[in-house]
Parts: structure tokens; C-alpha cells; sequence
């Protein structure tokens, strides 16, 4: 540390440039997210989003700035309340919090439109929310300048590794890891395979770490840490070749693989619209659709998450969706509400969000219940589950228990539904099926940004865990997803679609799916070991200066 520099106040001018910088690292994250389509005055409509390649110097900025040991904690001060105090904690929690609260707005909209909350209120919700989750910036941005101090160059490498640890640790209800930007660079992302998303995570953090070092030592005048950068010039060119390699060797299967042949649908109306219909004319909606892809024979027809309003077995409609299925010989998935007694409360009803099978014998062939209800969707959980009689758009859904594997003549499959399909457990415990059939209901987040996130982050399982996923949202994003990534007939929202499609019938045996979380494990391990030798104040290497 350095206490004889000034200490500018975080807020003044001579910190301007830092803040800056940290309030730049985090609005440019906006642009590395889902592209979404957006018009603009003059400008017309033009795409938003995707850039997944600045992906990869996003942080720096960030980063030069955390890097003064000026900015850490001031000495004699209490080391909790210095710690959070310093000025590098509060420029990596503005980066942190701004990068939330733009990448999750969309909840703030969706409140606004289908609850009794407005804008203002649903706005300060998504900033607490933001408040919390922007914490973890900040306390990486804070270990910047100590591990510069305690360990060198050699930094670069262990900022990701703790960076890596803290997302894996951080409890999450929208999993967002940095890794899974690179979603749409089939090159790259064929990492996910081996080491999940977190594998990308540390590829991205390390390429910052090192930009930032070169960017440092150039300012500073000091010699430029080529050795280092050389090694992760190295690792960057190696999973360029890795990725080429198995994205060649999938597609070759893929390429000889049988096919089934999937129905996509989707309807061009907004939620709003929707609920004003009566469940009668939902339901001919559907039916309708359907009638316009029999004539091309599909394997497979899906209705998305909560198509029809009632028990798709009540007798009358049981015995109408098996006559069509009968007829055209396909396998008929449909998403919707089960209602029935409660085995655990005798006398008293309970809902479930469920999927049926009807087979080509027009008979139900088993039923899926959803296990892991979306919180603040489907239920309000403990301790604000007190509120539900105050607000509006909230459902009480019991989860269901067990998973449920379906069969086709051409395939088996799962079906995580909605929000399980982001969940990294319940997809793990979804995975014996050789294909995910992923449905959903996205049109509740309305046009923004939350459906194309939703489909990002469902997406990344396809590789991870080298099944195909068939992907049907009641109003899109829908899409195929094979395992190496590459998507095939994705929709735009809110359009209208009755198409059928090819599904390579292909599984993969991934290092993940087999090893687990086993990367992340070591990099919390390597972790504790730098926290450690920086808590007893071991330098192990010489000190870098600012």
C-alpha cells in the first residue's frame, strides 16, 4: 500500500476517469447480451446486442482502475468497514450494479405490466435487486490491487480463478455467468462441453486480466509482461483449435444421424391479448395451427407451457387430442395446468404446471410435473410468501417430485419447463433423454429483453451436456439447439409460426456432464490458497508497481 498518495473522494473530479471506466464496464455488458431487435427514430430497426467478441476486453477498463493500491483500504481502519469503504470495492460495485440493472430491467417491466406495482415502484425493486447482486463486482474489483501486490503478474491468472469461484458460490435466481455470452460463437463455446460455462467465464477474465496488465505495465514504463501474455495468447489459440475440432467432429455425426421431424408453434399475440380470451378460443387457436402442419407429417407435435386453461385428460378433451393423434400419427406434447386433488391435504385441490404425451394410440403416455417452480411467478416464497394477498399475478403451484422420461418412435426425451431450463441440477437430473424439449411461456416478460435471455441461458445445456434441444415458447424465442451449439429455425417474438422442422437425433458424452462442476471446485480451492497467502502476507513473486 502506498498511504502517503491522496486519497481523492470517490465521488469528486479527480476520480472522474475511474468512474467512468467502471460505469463503462458495466453499460457495455448491454451490448454483449441476446441480440434483440429495436427501433429507433431515423434510425429504423436495427439489432442490439450479440456482440459477443468485446466480450473479451469488456472489464479492462474496470480493471486499470481497480488496480491503484492507493484505492484500497485506508490504513487503521476497521478491515470489514475499510474493505467495503475502499475505493476500488465502490468502482467494481457501481460497475456491478449498473450491469444488473440494465441486463435484468425486464423485471421491472414485466412487473409493471402484469401486476397492481407501477413502473416507479417495479424500477426500485429491480434496483435492490441490483444492490445485491452487484455486491460480487465489487469485492473482486477490491482483490485487483492485492493480488497485484502479493503475486505479480501472475495476477492475471488467479483474478479469474476467483472470479470463476464467486459465481459459482453467488446464489442466483437468473444463473447469468459471464461464459454463456459466447453462446453464439460456435468456435469458442465448444469449451462449455469440458468445463461448462465457467470455463468461458476464466477464458474471458483472463483475457481482460492480461489486457489490463499490458495496458498498466505500458502506462507505468516498465518492461511488458510478454511471457505472460504469450501463455494466454496460447490457451485463447488452443481453444480456437479445440472448438474448430469438435465442432467439425459433432457435425459429422450430426450429418449422419437419423432425423425426426418436429412441429414448431408459436402465436403472434401479446399475453395481454391472450388473457382476455376465453379458454375456448385458446384452445381453437392451437388447434388450428396444428391442422396447418399435419400435411407435413411431424413426429412430434408441442403445445408450449400453459397452452389450454384446464386438465388436458377432463374426458372430452382427452378423447378430442386423441383422435388427432390417432389419425396423424404423430406424438402430441402439450403444457398445461393440472388441477385435482391433494394428496397431502385430502378434501382441498392443488395446481401443478405440467406437461402431457399423447402417442400415436391417442393415449396419454405419461405426465410431467414441473419440480422447480419459478419463485415470485409461480409461488412467493418464504418470507414474503405474507404478501400474496396484496399482489396481483402471482400463482400457487406445488412442485412436482419425480422426473419423467417420454418416449416417441424415434426418440425419448425430457421436458424441463420454463424456468428449469436454466437450472444446472434440474437439467443435470433432465439429462437421460435424447433430446430436451424445452417448452415455455415467455410472453409474460412482454417485448424485452427477458425472452431472448431465457433462450441464451436454456441454450447453453445443449453443449454442456451433449443433448439436442427443441426449444417452443408460446410466443418465441423457439428454437432448435444442437450440441455444438448451432441454432437452427429460431423465431422473432411475437410472430406467428406453424412449420415443420428437422431434429438431428444425435447425444454426446461430455466431460461435463460426467465431471460435474469439477472445474469450478478447483478454482474455489485455488481460491482459498490466495486468499490465504494473502491474509499471512506471503509475496511470492515481486510486486508490481501502479
Amino acid at each position: 500500500m502506498h498511504p502517503e498518495t491522496p486519497r481523492p473522494r470517490f465521488w469528486s473530479r479527480d476520480n472522474l476517469p475511474r468512474l467512468l471506466a467502471a460505469l463503462f464496464s458495466g453499460a457495455i455488458l448491454t451490448f454483449v447480451s441476446p441480440p434483440i431487435e429495436r427501433t429507433f427514430p431515423l434510425l429504423g430497426t436495427i439489432p442490439v446486442g450479440g456482440l459477443h467478441f468485446i466480450h473479451w476486453l469488456t472489464f479492462v477498463p474496470l480493471l486499470v482502475a481497480a488496480a491503484d493500491p492507493s484505492g484500497g483500504r485506508a490504513p487503521g481502519s476497521r478491515p470489514l468497514r475499510g474493505w467495503l469503504a475502499s475505493r476500488n470495492f465502490r468502482l467494481g460495485y457501481l460497475t456491478g450494479f449498473v450491469g444488473v440493472f440494465l441486463l435484468f430491467f425486464w423485471l421491472a417491466q414485466t412487473i409493471d405490466l402484469f401486476s397492481n406495482i407501477p413502473l416507479v415502484l417495479a424500477s426500485l425493486i429491480v434496483g435492490l435487486f441490483a444492490a445485491v447482486f452487484g455486491l460480487p463486482y465489487g469485492l473482486l474489483a477490491s482483490a485487483v490491487a492485492p493480488l497485484r501486490e502479493r503475486f505479480g503478474r501472475s495476477w492475471v491468472f488467479l483474478f479469474p480463478t476467483l472470479w470463476v469461484t464467486m459465481e459459482f458460490a453467488q446464489p442466483a435466481l437468473f444463473p447469468y455467468y459471464q461464459g454463456v455470452g459466447q453462446y453464439r460463437n460456435p468456435y469458442t463455446w465448444q469449451l462449455a462441453s469440458v468445463f461448462g460455462a465457467f470455463g468461458l467465464s476464466w477464458l474471458i477474465l483472463l483475457t481482460n486480466s492480461m489486457a489490463a496488465e499490458l495496458w498498466l505495465a505500458s502506462r507505468a514504463g516498465r518492461p511488458l509482461p510478454l511471457r505472460h501474455a504469450a501463455v494466454v495468447m496460447g490457451l485463447f489459440l488452443s481453444n480456437l483449435a479445440f472448438g474448430a475440432w469438435r465442432f467439425q467432429h459433432v457435425e459429422s455425426v450430426l450429418a449422419a444421424a437419423p432425423v425426426a421431424r418436429v412441429a414448431m408453434l408459436q402465436q403472434g399475440v401479446t399475453m395481454v391479448q391472450r388473457i382476455q380470451d376465453r379458454g375456448g378460443e385458446v384452445l381453437k387457436s392451437w388447434l388450428t395451427l396444428t391442422r396447418k402442419v399435419v400435411d407435413a407429417h411431424p413426429d412430434l407435435v408441442v403445445w408450449p407451457e400453459g397452452s389450454i386453461y384446464y386438465n388436458p385428460t377432463e374426458e372430452r378433451l382427452a378423447e378430442g387430442f386423441g383422435e388427432m393423434t390417432s389419425q396423424n400419427q404423430f406424438a402430441f406434447l402439450i403444457g398445461g395446468g393440472t388441477r385435482e386433488e391433494d394428496p397431502d391435504n385430502p378434501g382441498h385441490r392443488a395446481s401443478w404446471n405440467s406437461a402431457y404425451l399423447f402417442d400415436t394410440s391417442g393415449k396419454v403416455a405419461g405426465r410431467y410435473d414441473k419440480m422447480v417452480p419459478m419463485p415470485f411467478g409461480e409461488y412467493l416464497p418464504w418470507p414474503v410468501s405474507y404478501l400474496k394477498p396484496w399482489i396481483q399475478g402471482v400463482g400457487s403451484f406445488r412442485a412436482g417430485k419425480t422426473p419423467t422420461l417420454f418416449q416417441t418412435s424415434k426418440f425419448s426425451f425430457t421436458t424441463p419447463i420454463c424456468y428449469e431450463a436454466i437450472l444446472e441440477s434440474q437439467m443435470r437430473t433432465l439429462s437421460d433423454g435424447d433430446v430436451f424439449v424445452n417448452i415455455t411461456n415467455d410472453g409474460w416478460f412482454g417485448d424485452t429483453a427477458a425472452p431472448h435471455q431465457h433462450a441464451m441461458l436454456a441454450a447453453a445445456y445443449a453443449v454442456e451436456l451433449g443433448r439436442p434441444m427443441v426449444r417452443i415458447a408460446y410466443t418465441g424465442v423457439s428454437m432448435i439447439v444442437e450440441p455444438h451449439g448451432v441454432i437452427r429455425y429460431e423465431t422473432r417474438p411475437y410472430t406467428e409460426v406453424a412449420e415443420v422442422v428437422d431434429l438431428r437425433l444425435a447425444t454426446f458424452d461430455t466431460p461435463y456432464r460426467t465431471w460435474g462442476r469439477a472445474f469450478p471446485w478447483v478454482c474455489a480451492i485455488v481460491t482459498f490458497g490466495a486468499v490465504l497467502a494473502l491474509w499471512r502476507g506471503r509475496v511470492t513473486s515481486p510486486p508490481v508497481g501502479a
